[in-house]
């Protein structure tokens, strides 16, 4: 069973997706740390990039300048655009030969910020929906990544709407209150799945 966890930037997908598999003894997939993985020098991103014109966000030493590339694609659609092409399938590949891989009555949990904007809803089995209002995420985020707060709502503009995101979902994990509170939702759907976990590990 693959279990898909989305949500806007500033959600707290990461923080619901690690406790989730951790509590269910589940592997965690995280789609943004593919794509780092996939960009590394060699790569088949990395080839693919450069060979298309990626040249000009190569450092000295030949390895993609990430911040540099990260910036301009929020600004170029055109980057953005070509980025998507080569990794978007890469990523879905590797999430796919995850949950073929996967045991019978075990389960995998993937991040996939993108996951509804891509398609790939029906790659997974159940999709978790991170919900949070736009200010906390707002905050959260300039103060995580020492931002200016309109570099984080331009990130957002390009996001599907967060109520339309949670909509398509098939659960909703709220972390607009406190962390306790947060976390009794992912427990309680924890235990919602853990008999379609049962062979995971640390069952």
């Amino acid at each position: 069973m693959l279990l898909g966890v989305t949500g806007t930037i500033g959600s707290g997908k990461s923080y619901v997706a690690v406790r989730l598999g951790r509590l269910l003894g589940a592997p965690v997939l995280s789609a943004d740390s593919i794509c780092r993985e996939l960009l590394e020098k060699g790569q088949p991103g990395y080839l693919a990039f450069v060979r298309q014109g990626g040249q000009a966000y190569l450092s000295q030493a030949g390895d993609i300048d990430r911040p540099r590339l990260r910036d301009a694609a929020f600004q170029d659609q055109g980057l953005r655009r070509v980025l998507e092409e080569i990794l978007h399938p890469l990523v879905r590949q590797r999430l796919n030969q995850a949950r073929v891989s996967l045991a019978p009555d075990t389960c995998a949990v993937a991040e996939v910020p993108l996951l509804f904007e891509s398609g790939w809803q029906s790659d997974f089995d159940y999709i978790i929906c991170v919900s949070v209002s736009r200010a906390n995420a707002l905050s959260r985020v300039a103060e995580r990544d020492q931002v200016d707060r309109t570099e984080v709502e331009r990130i957002m503009e390009i996001q599907m709407d967060p109520d339309e995101k949670c909509s398509r979902a098939d659960r909703v994990i709220d972390n607009d209150g406190p962390q306790a509170r947060t976390d009794a939702q992912i427990e309680a759907l924890g235990r919602e799945l853990k008999p379609h976990c049962s062979g995971s590990a640390n069952s």
